[in-house]
């Protein structure tokens, strides 16, 4: 184990406050500090927790995945492990003219039976016809490293279009032909898996799901429980061990002939774990350059309440749906929160909507917080048929809340890290994966690389 007197980590989300906790316990029965450096008075960065009505809804993530271990290993050692919700059996759907269920048996939005997308109603017979050339099709290149380009090959343009950049350009708010293949691992894993897309995605779907149980899951106080809960088990080793200061950005960084400064804090090490543009602003030379140049896309969440009687029973049972780009004006998604989650259930027979607008390519950043409720609720009530009162809306914007994962993402990461100086890492959202799983694996690898290099 290193001897360092301080370690500093900047940025005080997920992924920042994973590799606080992951740093506490790797230098337990040392008198190693850990100093967690937030800019925003709010700990958890764009995980965001707030009231609308009686009810406690998330402004950005709702949940996240079980199935991969990251974030259930989390919550489980500070103390949530058993209090985890997971959503009702309520399906979501796909808007493409009207609502229609999405396909049983996909892979990230790659069919696995066509028996089963044709059974929808999603695609008309041409698409499903195109689709099952791929069983006969040769193995498709992938040196371009673009998920679109990819999936057209594969199965043409409908399927791409309404089911693979539908669901991953809702996560991650992406336009699929120029994000990059290698950097969504399920979608990878199948395009190398062997010469048909659909038959790999059937056996490793097999693989993956063998012992059933729900997908996600969730603190029953929203996704900031799980920020507070860490925090407070940090702070359960005393100020001596661990330091949470909030509401001071981190202004300054420069390397010493023995470690850091921070601010005007001491250091031998640290974690940069915030957005790569605000990373850039701390470094000079090629690293700054190399930073600032991701790309990344607005969103914002609208989130509204329909009355009980406006809201038709073809709706029960649903937990949202989906919009295709060749269908999109700005409405992207729309989560039907309080039937998606049985403690969101509201008692007068209420109905929250979470809608989601905006994504790569599809810019909400010149409208005003009016225009993008007018959006939602003119875009929501044409697709469902029904009437929302502007009475009762939140707007939860998020600036530069997607890094946007271009063809080749990864070689840019690895030239990236071979600029890193000594005892310091890079860790978040904008290099190794967006999801809350990902960026506390990111979170934790950085400590552990940290310390690793430390006791070198």
């Amino acid at each position: 184990m290193p001897t360092a007197d301080r370690i500093v980590v900047i940025g005080g989300g997920i992924t920042g406050v994973a590799a606080a906790h992951r740093l506490v316990t790797l230098t337990s029965g040392t008198d190693t500090e850990i100093v967690l450096l937030e800019a925003e008075e709010r700990l958890g960065g764009k995980i965001r927790t707030s009231r609308f009505g009686a009810s406690l809804i998330d402004e950005s993530a709702d949940a996240f995945l079980l199935r991969t271990p990251h974030a259930v290993q989390l919550a489980s050692s500070v103390g949530l492990g058993e209090q985890l919700v997971s959503p009702t059996s309520a399906s979501a759907g796909i808007w493409a003219g009207k609502l229609y269920p999405i396909p049983s048996d996909l892979a990230l939005g790659v069919p696995t039976s066509l028996t089963a997308v044709a059974r929808s109603g999603l695609l008309p017979t041409t698409a499903l016809a195109r689709a099952a050339l791929d069983l006969v099709r040769p193995r498709s290149s992938i040196d371009h490293d673009s998920i679109g380009e990819w999936a057209r090959s594969r199965f043409g343009y409908h399927v791409h279009d309404r089911l693979i950049d539908a669901l991953v350009g809702s996560i991650y708010g992406a336009d699929t032909d120029r994000f990059s293949l290698q950097a969504v691992p399920q979608l990878h894993s199948l395009s190398q898996a062997g010469r048909s897309a659909l038959i790999s995605g059937r056996k490793l779907r097999k693989v993956a799901s063998p012992q059933g149980g729900p997908i996600f899951g969730a603190p029953p106080l929203g996704m900031e429980q799980l920020i507070h809960s860490t925090v407070a088990a940090l702070q359960q080793h005393g100020e001596e061990r661990a330091r949470v200061i909030s509401g001071s950005p981190c202004r300054s960084l420069q390397q010493t002939n023995t470690g850091w400064v921070v601010n005007d804090i001491e250091a031998d090490g640290v974690i940069v774990a915030t957005p790569a543009h605000h990373a850039s602003r701390l470094f000079d030379g090629d690293l700054r350059t190399a930073l600032g140049s991701f790309d990344t896309s607005d969103v914002a969440i609208v989130t509204v309440r329909v009355t009980a009687n406006e809201w038709p029973e073809h709706l029960q049972n649903r937990s949202g749906y989906l919009i295709p780009k060749s269908q999109q004006r700005l409405v992207t998604a729309v989560s039907f929160a309080s039937q998606k989650w049985s403690h969101l259930a509201q008692e007068d027979g209420s109905q929250i909507l979470r809608i989601s607008l905006g994504r790569d390519a599809l810019p909400i950043d010149r409208l005003s917080d009016a225009d993008l409720v007018n959006h939602a609720i003119e875009e929501t009530s044409q697709q469902l048929g029904i009437h929302i009162n502007h009475a009762e809306t939140r707007v939860s914007r998020w600036t530069h809340a997607f890094t946007q994962y271009r063809p080749h993402h990864a070689e840019r990461v690895a030239a990236i890290d071979g600029l890193l100086p000594r005892h310091l890492q890079l860790a978040g959202s904008s290099y190794r994966g967006i999801g809350i799983p990902a960026c506390i694996a990111d979170g934790t690898r950085a400590a552990e690389e940290l310390l690793a290099s430390m006791a070198n």
